[in-house]
Order: C-alpha cells, then sequence, then structure tokens
C-alpha cells in the first residue's frame, strides 16, 4: 500500500467478501511502503477492529518486492 487511504476500506471489505466464500481460513496482510497520505493511520485503524487484518508499516518506500517479501515473512498461514 502507497498512498492508498481512499481505497483501503473498500479493499479490505471486498477481500473479507471474496475470502469468506471460500470457506478456508486467512489472513489478509497489507504492508504500508511510506504512505504519507494518512494510509498508515487508517490501516492502524482497521486492524485494530479486524483479527484478521494485520499490518507491516515499512519506514519509507521501498517498492512493491520488498513490500511482498515484507508480507511473506509475517504471513502466519
Amino acid at each position: 500500500i502507497c498512498n492508498e487511504r481512499d481505497n483501503l476500506r473498500p479493499l479490505t471489505e471486498q477481500l473479507h467478501a471474496a475470502l469468506a466464500e471460500s470457506g478456508e481460513d486467512y489472513e489478509i496482510i497489507l504492508a504500508d511502503d511510506g504512505s504519507r497520505d494518512g494510509s498508515s493511520e487508517l490501516l492502524d485503524e482497521l486492524a485494530a477492529a479486524d483479527p484478521l487484518l494485520r499490518v507491516i508499516h515499512l519506514r519509507r518506500n521501498f517498492g512493491q518486492s520488498a513490500a511482498l517479501d515484507a508480507g511473506f515473512q509475517w504471513a502466519e498461514g
């Protein structure tokens, strides 16, 4: 995630809807890749209300590959 504040709530809602249909256990991991638009704060708010949502905060923008790697490292499933 990088500067996607306005899209975060719809994204998590759509992910939950799609993943719940599978009937499988799941977790959602979102990596904040140095956002500066308030995405970081909103991600924390969403994660506080959602036990299936985990947030990783990268200290600056490292790019897609680094964000994906961080997500794989933090995955519990």
